[in-house]
């Protein structure tokens, strides 16, 4: 779109419906900002996002921070430097020592009480200072530029886990001081920014809301011909095909395999779907000089002559995790756009021609899968998915599903309001789509008031067998809404450790404490389009039916009707 007024048609256009997520946004600013509004409408809306706006006062970022109702809204924050007093862009180079100084203690101040203020919002997005769009053209380092690396040092040092950092000057690289910055807007009322600057920012932001949303990618599927590797491999040969980062022609494409793996170490799977014979390209993965992705760090490969959409729909089943949690990489005109009409939900990246472009895309992978919290259980993904290929291997040997899971030698770890697990906690409510009951989104911040509030108890667990640790899988929190009543606010679990029937042994052990401390316990089940296989789960654990309705079915359990079945000893039970 090349202006706001294409965006606005296109907003106009765009089909009325009732979209998947809700997000709350206040927008704090000391700088006008309201054209942002249908920028953030229309890209939440093409993320089946719905997005309601409140604006904060103009130049009012501390007191409105402390005044508006935060809890568990996202706030977005835009604290322009040059406004921080009129004028100041083009007068701070000639303020004295004192002066500046006392500017810089102000800000700090009102900096330091909107951030106790942000303490109970689920997610804030601060752009960092910058001077840039006032000092672009000069040579040395001035005052302004100065002051800008001192309070992004400050913030750095005091500003609450929460904020995640915006650095605008992405907006002014990728879009140019002309089509981003609007000098003539900022003299007359102070509006500053261009559409390339709505344009690029909403890029460089909707991560972070498809993330709060649990529309984080899981896994990245990489065509190998012109997309691991330069050439065609039944074509051109072993021999012939390019990769060698010491080359003009292969360094694009060595790129694309490193790139790759830096989003394997963060936990994200790895997958080839090629067509091509799989001899061959088995050949290459293993003998290949120039080649640095390898087998090992591949959860699987999908290398045949079968269409690639359907591979992904197996490899999707095999996982146990959603196909709309794929992205996939290809070169050729025809696949990508097969899988876009027959998988639309895969996010299809295609590569461009030209091999200088795909070098510069790469860098956009990583967003796809942009998490919010990041914790110790990501960097063991690989090894657990593949530990689950071994397990259904041993399970169609198996005599009985009775047999393989005693066989299984399961044991199952409690963590109950660990604050060592407050990241991973959060993390599994913002990915867990499947195995979800109510499907809540939460942050670090809202994790850590939950388990330092005596009306709440946050339980987790790990599951471990002979095949390996699956880690930290499961989390209930429980809400304790008066001294004779509790309420289930989240129950999930990973997919990856589905079918182990640990969920019951867990939930037989929540329920002991629980109705520990209350008589009565409800749980709710709310609709979604992934996780239709739990709507019976509270009925299979003993739970009555409470009421229902099209979107969400309630149930109860009392004190006096609970028991624990005693079905589950073969899985051995420790408290962390």
């Amino acid at each position: 779109m090349n202006s706001y007024l294409e965006l606005l048609k296109a907003k106009a256009n765009l089909e009325q419906k009732s979209y998947s997520h809700n997000i709350e946004l206040v927008v704090l600013n000391n700088i006008t900002t309201n054209p942002i509004k249908d920028y953030l409408e229309y890209n939440c809306a093409v993320n089946n996002i719905n997005i309601d706006i409140t604006f904060g006062d103009y130049d009012n970022i501390s007191q409105n921070a402390q005044e508006f109702d935060l809890n568990n809204k996202i706030v977005l924050i835009f604290w322009e430097l040059a406004n921080c007093l009129h004028g100041l862009e083009y007068k701070i180079d000639s303020f004295d020592t004192e002066h500046i100084y006392a500017l810089e203690q102000k800000i700090q101040a009102e900096l330091q009480l909107t951030f106790a203020a942000l303490a109970n919002a689920s997610l804030v997005i601060m752009n960092r200072f910058t001077a840039l769009p006032f000092s672009y053209l000069q040579t040395q380092t001035g005052e302004l530029e100065e002051l800008a690396i001192r309070l992004n040092r400050f913030c750095e040092e005091h500003a609450p886990k929460s904020i995640k950092w915006v650095n605008t000057d992405k907006c002014l690289v990728q879009s140019g001081i002309e089509n981003t910055i609007d000098f003539k807007g900022y003299l007359k009322n102070k509006l500053l920014y261009k559409h390339g600057f709505y344009m690029s920012y909403m890029k460089l932001i909707q991560p972070y809301f498809n993330a709060v949303t649990g529309q984080v990618k899981k896994l990245l599927a990489l065509d190998c011909d012109n997309t691991l590797w330069k050439g065609i491999l039944g074509e051109d040969g072993f021999d012939h095909i390019a990769m060698d980062e010491n080359t003009y022609k292969g360094q694009a494409f060595a790129a694309a395999q490193y790139r790759a793996m830096s989003l394997g170490k963060k936990g994200v799977l790895l997958a080839l779907a090629s067509k091509n014979n799989e001899e061959d390209v088995d050949k290459v993965l293993e003998n290949h000089a120039d080649l640095t992705i390898k087998q090992d760090v591949l959860v699987a490969k999908k290398v045949n002559w079968e269409a690639k959409s359907e591979n992904l729909k197996q490899l999707a089943s095999e996982l146990n995790i959603g196909v709309d949690s794929f992205v996939f990489v290809d070169d050729s005109d025809f696949e990508v756009q097969l899988m876009r009409d027959q998988v639309p939900s895969v996010e299809t990246i295609q590569v461009p021609k030209n091999a200088v472009q795909y070098y510069v895309d790469q860098q956009q992978w990583t967003n796809y899968f942009l998490q919010l919290n990041e914790s110790q259980e990501d960097g063991k993904k690989l090894d657990q998915y593949k530990q689950n290929v071994a397990r259904s291997k041993a399970e169609g040997k198996s005599q009985s599903f009775e047999d393989f899971l005693k066989a299984l030698n399961l044991e199952l770890t409690i963590y109950k309001n660990d604050e060592q697990l407050i990241s991973r906690m959060a993390q599994m409510t913002q990915k867990t789509n499947q195995f979800n009951l109510t499907t809540p989104r939460y942050t670090e911040a809202q994790i850590t008031q939950f388990v330092n509030d005596e009306a709440y108890d946050c339980f987790a667990f790990g599951v471990k067998d002979k095949f390996g640790d699956s880690g930290i899988t499961g989390l209930c929190i429980v809400n304790y809404v008066d001294e004779n009543t509790a309420h289930i606010d989240a129950l999930l679990m990973s997919c990856r450790i589905l079918g182990r029937t640990v969920e019951y042994r867990f939930l037989e052990e929540v329920l002991t404490q629980v109705f520990a401390k209350t008589q009565h316990l409800e749980g709710s089940y709310i609709v979604t389009k992934k996780n239709a296989q739990v709507a019976d789960f509270y009925p299979k654990i003993g739970f009555q039916l409470k009421e229902q309705s099209e979107t969400m079915t309630v149930y109860s359990m009392k004190k006096a009707t609970f028991a624990a079945a005693n079905a589950y000893n073969y899985i051995t039970l420790h408290y962390a």
